[in-house]
């Protein structure tokens, strides 16, 4: 009975480690040679399987690229500090460090299947429709309405100036889209990592300029206050 359940378990795992595969190679393939050039034939023979063995996973090409969509859903938010977590640094850590912070967060969390992803988003969303919500719901509005809500704790605090949350969060987030384009270039050795790294250091700060009080000196402000 147990040796039946062992089978029955690696038989599972095996059965995920297989579906994680064929997603992996997946987001790679749509990446680089976009959706509509990749065919199954070649997504089967870059995981290792034979064809008809991945229609056991997956229905259709179209349901591997919608699992991905799903799992970005779930997993993006994952990759950056939780609401919970920047409360804590709230109490200890300046603007600027939090900002660092979550760029740090980030960069540590992310997987190239997750980056692969977004390149996949960006690229289809001007003829899939489904792409283009993603693209406006995942990567443009959810990140600003994650960066809003903490630029609007930091203005409740004092610790920067009365400032348009919405605005500011917007702009630091388009932002963000264009360099995470670089970071996955970089990641590819297409371009310096040193530099998109340092490009985003100097974009948080020059957005934390902007939102400092005259003299740049938080902490006077709240003893004033």
């Amino acid at each position: 009975m147990n040796n039946d359940k062992n089978k029955l378990v690696k038989k599972r795992k095996k059965g995920l480690e297989t579906i994680q595969n064929i997603l992996d190679i997946s987001a790679d393939l749509f990446a680089r040679n976009g959706y509509d050039g990749v065919s199954l034939r070649q997504i089967a023979k870059y995981a290792g399987i034979k064809e008809s063995s991945l229609y056991n996973h997956f229905k259709s090409k179209a349901d591997i690229l919608e699992t991905l969509f799903d799992e970005f859903i779930k997993l993006a938010p994952q990759t950056r500090p939780s609401d919970d977590e920047i409360d804590r640094m709230l109490i200890f850590m300046e603007p600027e460090e939090i900002f660092k912070n979550i760029v740090f967060h980030v960069g540590e969390s992310v997987n190239c299947t997750l980056l692969n992803t977004i390149m996949i988003i960006n690229y289809e969303k001007f003829r899939n429709p489904r792409a283009a919500e993603m693209y406006y719901k995942y990567v443009v509005n959810e990140p600003a309405d994650y960066y809003e809500r903490l630029i609007k704790k930091m203005i409740e605090r004092k610790m920067v100036k009365p400032v348009d949350a919405r605005t500011f969060a917007e702009q630091y987030n388009y932002v963000s889209i264009v360099l995470t384009k670089e970071y996955v270039m970089a990641r590819n050795g297409l371009a310096d990592m040193h530099s998109v790294v340092g490009y985003m250091i100097k974009t948080l700060k020059f957005f934390c300029s902007l939102m400092a009080y005259e003299g740049g000196d938080c902490n006077e402000k709240k003893k004033e206050i």
